[in-house]
């Protein structure tokens, strides 16, 4: 192989990274959606019958990262899980405006601490009124077992919401 085939086949590789890389960027979610409304979520999930599942970080947080990415996001990403559940974070220190599920306007730290929550992670389940729909998942648990808890969870809070 001569010196332009081998460049020309490297270029080709590079391309084909590239091409990608920014097809990954534009397609692949890497964080979780903020919650900004969970009134809506609520309406969403009696609409559908998909629990609305908060999880509640903090920026920095390996545990978060850990849950985020490894169970949160490929849940999101599940196409063949019907009906899909509404995935939603808060951040417990964040001054971000929300609202609430009776609709008054709160910050997500504010939310947080109406739940109790004091460290992170928690992943909670949620239904159309609000109410809590399985057991939350507190911490990142033993990592093995975590997806899981999650399941459990999941199907508990979805047999909660068939009419």
């Amino acid at each position: 192989m001569t010196f332009t085939q081998r460049l020309k086949h490297c270029l080709t590789g590079v391309t084909v990274t590239m091409l990608l890389a920014v097809s990954c960027s534009a397609n692949c979610q890497t964080t979780l959606p903020l919650a900004s409304d969970l009134a809506l979520d609520a309406i969403e999930s009696g609409r559908t019958g998909a629990p609305l599942i908060v999880m509640f970080s903090l920026p920095g947080c390996p545990h978060c990262e850990v849950v985020r990415r490894s169970h949160l996001l490929p849940l999101l990403r599940d196409q063949t899980a019907l009906p899909r559940p509404i995935v939603r974070q808060i951040d417990i220190t964040s001054a971000l405006s929300l609202r609430d599920f009776d609709g008054s306007k709160i910050t997500h730290a504010e939310f947080a601490a109406r739940q109790k929550i004091k460290l992170a992670p928690v992943v909670m389940f949620f239904g159309r009124s609000g109410e809590m729909l399985a057991k939350p998942l507190v911490g990142s648990m033993i990592p093995d077992f975590y997806g899981a808890y999650l399941d459990a969870a999941l199907t508990e809070a979805r047999t909660k919401l068939v009419p």
